[in-house]
Parts: structure tokens; C-alpha cells; sequence
């Protein structure tokens, strides 16, 4: 009896931990993290303040719970369908690489930034984590494992295709992530819908890319 009243709350205070979250992920895209009180995360929860802070100790802790279950769907997708990738190709040492490198390089961004609204939070997230010191590392240790896992599945799909960075794979994807993320900057300020497919990501992603390999070594 003691055992299943157990599992009763654990299931229970995981259910309103999702509920909290996803409220606040609503919440977030529609007021950013800092304007967004957390009287309206429980109202939209269906919660109480007490529920709220029985389980985050801040909006930020929250957010950070979120951005910690996002990028792990991020990643398995990026990994999940560089597979499916590299699958229907037969990569040779002498073959261009352009069209399977434009292909994970948009899996890549996608796995960044699938939506306005996302980015527009991990940016706010960042300038917090600049701003507030009581969170900084614990903001920096998560986009420094999201990156370094981004890492992983980059060089173990470079290495499918016989290929391998000639730098570092962390600094491999700073670069990536910097030539991306101001490309999308540019698109927003200027008020312009993100492109599905826009230049930076069909042309000059893959050709940073190309340039930072060679075949791998024997």
C-alpha cells in the first residue's frame, strides 16, 4: 500500500510538473521569461503558487527544466534523421559532399531553432544568465551540453561519410551556431518571416561546413 501511495504522488507531482512547464512555454512565447508572472503559469496550469514553487524554486529554474527536455527532443531528431540521411547515400572519398552536407546542415539549424519564438527565448535566457549571476553557470552548463552533444552527432555523421573536422567539434559548432544564429538575427530585424530555406542556411552553412573537413585519415 505504502509502495503504490508512492508511485500516486510521484506520478501525480510529474503530471503537474508537466502541465507547469507546458504552461509556461506558452506563456514564455507569448511574454518572454522575464514579463511572464508566475501567477499566470499557475492559472493556466490549473495550479496554486505553492504547487508552482513545490516544484521550481523560480520562473528561471522552470525554464530551464524546459530548455533541458527541448533540447533533448532536438537532439534525438537531429540524430534521428541524420540517419535516415545518411542512409540513402554511398558517400566515396573523391564525391562532392555539397547536397548530404546541405541536408545535415538544415537538420543542424533545425535542431537549434525550429521556430521564431524558441529562439527568441534561448536568446533571452542567455542575456539573463549574462545579467544574473545566481544562474549563470547553471545556464552555461546546459547550452555547453547541447553543443557538445550537437558535436557528437556532427562528427559521428562526418565519420559515416569518411570525412573529419579539422578543428576542434566544440569549435566547429560555435562557428555553426554563430554564422546561424546572426543570419536569423538579420531575418527578424528586419521583420522578415524565417526562411525555410533561406542562403544562409541552403548555401553558406554547407560551404563553412565543407571547408572545416577533410578526408579522415586511414
Amino acid at each position: 500500500m505504502t509502495e503504490e501511495r508512492g508511485a500516486t504522488m510521484t506520478r501525480r507531482r510529474a503530471d503537474t510538473r508537466r502541465r507547469l512547464i507546458d504552461a509556461a512555454y506558452e506563456a514564455f512565447s507569448e511574454h518572454g521569461i522575464r514579463d511572464t508572472p508566475v501567477e499566470l503559469i499557475c492559472e493556466r496550469a490549473g495550479f496554486t503558487r505553492g504547487a508552482f514553487y513545490s516544484n521550481f524554486s523560480s520562473k528561471e529554474d522552470l525554464f530551464l527544466a524546459l530548455f533541458q527536455e527541448e533540447t533533448e527532443v532536438r537532439l534525438r531528431r537531429f540524430h534521428d534523421a541524420t540517419e535516415s540521411v545518411l542512409g540513402e547515400v554511398v558517400v566515396g572519398a573523391d564525391e562532392d559532399l555539397s547536397p548530404t552536407l546541405g541536408r545535415i546542415a538544415d537538420l543542424f539549424m533545425v535542431a537549434l531553432s525550429a521556430d521564431k519564438d524558441w529562439y527568441l527565448l534561448c536568446a533571452e535566457f542567455r542575456t539573463q544568465g549574462l545579467r544574473q549571476p545566481e544562474i549563470r553557470d547553471r545556464i552555461a552548463a546546459a547550452f555547453r551540453y547541447f553543443h557538445a552533444e550537437l558535436g557528437k552527432v556532427l562528427v559521428g555523421a562526418l565519420d559515416r561519410m569518411g570525412r573529419e573536422l579539422t578543428i576542434s567539434a566544440d569549435d566547429a559548432v560555435l562557428v555553426l551556431i554563430a554564422l546561424y544564429e546572426q543570419g536569423l538575427q538579420n531575418y527578424l530585424l528586419d521583420g522578415s518571416e524565417l526562411p525555410a530555406d533561406g542562403r544562409f542556411v541552403s548555401e553558406l552553412i554547407p560551404k563553412v561546413m565543407a571547408s572545416l573537413i577533410v578526408p579522415a585519415r586511414s
